[in-house]
């Protein structure tokens, strides 16, 4: 989405409503979405549930009970993604000491009331940009990540030439089924990518051993979802999260019976059940080394037997429901 297509979220933080309803009047003419708050701590309330929509803060300095300076103070020690939102302070308190406090506790700008409309939109369209910006590089640097990655993954496992792309497109749509937004399954698609990073460190002539594996070959080869997880988790990239945790649990089985904790029914994240079904609704379907694709008969059937015990019931279920989607997915990423 280009930044001119994007439609902003602001949150106004004032003690007097006349204030904030002047700001608003403003902004509202520009096109930008925004909530008011009337105190710091009702702000700090909104930004833990609904951060993810917030894009920029106009906040007051001088309110009862906890000021602007405390409010950002708090902020800018809560999670990375609240950190992230940039804060302009918008107050009456105009003295050169109250300002550097404004810079000092982490705030972008300072704005002095009575404030001229013209200069605090150009402000805030700055700022904005700044933002927007900077993220477009983030995600462009996590992409250049997940491509070297899983092609790294993928070189190494040997795996069928789509086998990462059909994963990502089924866990995609599995998300976008369950209800999840456009900007969620889109992340969810590529940090599926990763699911099998960890076999990076599983020995060659286990990993691509022609024939059925020992015991102790099959203990090894299960140590790729814990390594897979030691890779991605310390990375602090919201892409990277997601997928240390696909892949952890994307072999975790509905009944308790996979690995590597044993996890059982929706103690098993959301991302490793979707991932479980995709990983494996492409292995059944696609033609290897040692298989011929399954018919679409027997994949329904294999899937209706593990319903409830390999793969969640409700999972399953929007698959049988819209099945065509993912034959469209398949044959378009055909090997």
């Amino acid at each position: 989405m280009d930044f001119k297509d994007k439609v902003f979220h602001i949150l106004c933080v004032d003690d007097t409503p006349t204030n904030l309803h002047l700001v608003k009047n403003v902004l509202d003419k520009h096109g930008y979405k925004v909530t008011l708050v009337e105190s710091g701590a009702e702000a700090i309330s909104y930004l833990k549930s609904r951060h993810n929509t917030i894009d920029l803060i106009l906040l007051d300095v001088m309110m009862p009970g906890m000021d602007g300076f405390e409010v950002c103070r708090i902020l800018k020690k809560s999670s990375l993604k609240i950190r992230r939102i940039p804060v302009v302070f918008l107050t009456a308190v105009t003295d050169i000491e109250g300002m550097n406090t404004g810079f000092e506790v982490g705030g972008v700008d300072y704005i002095t009331k009575p404030f001229r409309p013209q200069e605090l939109r150009m402000r805030i369209q700055t700022h904005l940009k700044l933002r927007y910006y900077e993220e477009r590089k983030l995600e462009q640097t996590e992409l250049e990540l997940v491509y070297m990655m899983s092609t790294l993954a993928d070189k190494h496992c040997e795996e069928t030439s789509g086998h990462v792309e059909r994963v990502s497109e089924y866990s995609r749509l599995l998300a976008r089924l369950l209800g999840y937004g456009e900007e969620q399954a889109e992340l969810i698609k590529r940090a599926s990518a990763m699911h099998d990073i960890g076999k990076v460190t599983t020995p060659d002539h286990i990993l691509h051993k022609p024939s059925k594996h020992t015991d102790d070959e099959f203990e090894i080869m299960k140590e790729h979802a814990q390594a897979g997880y030691e890779i991605l988790h310390k990375s602090k990239l919201p892409m990277m999260q997601v997928a240390s945790i696909i892949a952890h649990q994307h072999h975790e089985k509905w009944d308790g019976s996979g690995y590597p904790r044993g996890l059982q029914g929706q103690d098993i994240h959301i991302l490793g059940r979707i991932v479980a079904l995709a990983d494996v609704l492409d292995a059944l379907s696609s033609s290897r080394k040692y298989k011929k694709g399954w018919d679409l008969e027997d994949i329904f059937s294999f899937l209706k037997s593990q319903s409830g015990k390999h793969f969640d019931p409700r999972l399953v279920n929007l698959f049988m429901d819209n099945f065509g989607m993912f034959l469209e997915i398949r044959d378009k990423y055909a090997d």
